[in-house]
């Protein structure tokens, strides 16, 4: 990891090291990925005001979110199929998180159980979860998140109908994968890869089974539509509520509206999140829809925000528009690619280092001083995002 100095060095390792068919699903978005691209746009759009003759030399950056101390603010977001990067997939990230000092949201699509992160990273993990149609399959993830000690529930809210992704379409990576000849060859090209998923971590779903035993790789994908529910609603979460006596955090929340919904529904936290560009195409970046958010919630409940972040300055611009805390996946799937855990802790010291480094030119020694006003140099385009959260929302 020595020659390793950002998220894009890791990516370019993580690229050699994979068959197109996994990089490209990692990397990849829904339709036209405009959803994907506008993410970092709306992100490289924004600069930070430079203060000088500050004494920043006891700068850090920890910070506390829903009773968990941070050493940095930035937790890792839920992925499913983290098998594909590497064997070790969940355990090794929620390790290198736990050791970072941050927190790993476990997913309901993940090939490892819950019980076997909860073990790796005891009181770093929370637990994604889903409104299956089959409320017996959710009522069993909460009871076992329960039983674990787990003190943070994630919902996915942006999980009632799934968008195709081109890239994964062309590479015929459904389960099981149907790849076309070409990707046939490429994978043979990485023989290290194709030994490790041979002799490594079976491919399933980790949290369910059928009749008692693990569902087999051919199964999955049926298994995921006979559970897809689009009849979820704000009910659901008010009925949570009252079983649940953690927190709960609401994921997908683009809207002030539903950011609103979800505190009147007893949610004590909401995630900023378009999927990283996965689910809805032609939507705003969540750094456009976050000053809105923000407002919204009115310091009722802890607002977290994910997609596109890849530098230090990224998650210091999350905070400065008004979010507690950032969240990123992809950067730490292409480090679980890219080198196993030690990639994933490199992913961590590479944003920590980087934060701190801003923090120092931005003339401030804590987290919660980074002042709330970004430069736009985007014009009208993404003018709205770029004074305080109040201002924003009067703005608009």
């Amino acid at each position: 990891m020595r020659n390793i100095h950002s998220i894009d060095d890791l990516r370019s390792r993580a690229r050699r090291r994979l068959p197109a068919m996994v990089f490209d699903f990692i990397e990849g978005g829904a339709l036209d990925e405009l959803t994907l691209r506008r993410n970092r746009e709306a992100l490289d759009a924004h600069l930070l005001p430079q203060r000088v003759l500050v004494d920043t030399s006891q700068r850090h950056a920890t910070t506390s979110i829903l009773g968990t101390r941070l050493d940095l603010p930035l937790v890792v977001s839920p992925m499913g199929l983290l098998t594909v990067c590497h064997p070790d997939a969940d355990v090794a990230v929620a390790r290198a998180a736990a050791a970072a000092g941050s927190v790993f949201v476990h997913s309901p699509w993940s090939g490892c159980s819950l019980d076997e992160v909860a073990d790796a990273a005891p009181g770093r993990t929370w637990a994604q979860i889903a409104f299956w149609n089959d409320a017996a399959e959710t009522d069993r993830h909460i009871d076992r998140a329960r039983g674990l000690g787990v003190e943070t529930l994630v919902v996915a809210g942006d999980v009632a109908v799934s968008s195709k992704r081109d890239r994964d379409l062309r590479h015929g990576t459904g389960m099981p994968p149907r790849p076309p000849l070409r990707d046939v060859v490429d994978t043979a090209l990485h023989p290290a890869w194709v030994m490790r998923w041979l002799r490594g971590r079976s491919m399933t779903w980790g949290n369910y089974r059928i009749d008692g035993r693990a569902i087999r790789m051919r199964e999955m994908e049926a298994w995921m539509l006979r559970n897809e529910n689009q009849t979820a609603t704000w009910d659901d979460i008010a009925r949570l509520r009252r079983r649940w006596k953690g927190n709960i955090v609401v994921k997908g929340v683009m809207s002030s509206e539903d950011a609103r919904l979800a505190v009147e529904h007893g949610a004590d936290g909401v995630f900023v999140s378009n999927h990283g560009g996965r689910q809805f195409d032609s939507q705003q970046a969540t750094i456009e829809a976050l000053p809105g958010i923000v407002d919204a919630v009115d310091r009722r409940a802890t607002v977290i925000v994910d997609g596109g972040m890849r530098r230090g300055s990224d998650i210091a611009k999350a905070i400065s528009l008004g979010a507690d805390a950032a969240a990123a996946g992809r950067p730490f799937a292409l480090g679980l690619a890219a080198g196993a855990q030690p990639g994933v802790a490199r992913a961590f010291e590479v944003l920590h280092d980087e934060l701190l480094t801003v923090m120092g030119f931005l003339g401030v020694t804590r987290i919660e001083d980074i002042p709330c006003t970004l430069i736009d140099t985007a014009g009208p385009r993404l003018g709205a995002i770029v004074a305080a959260p109040a201002a924003a929302e009067a703005a608009s």
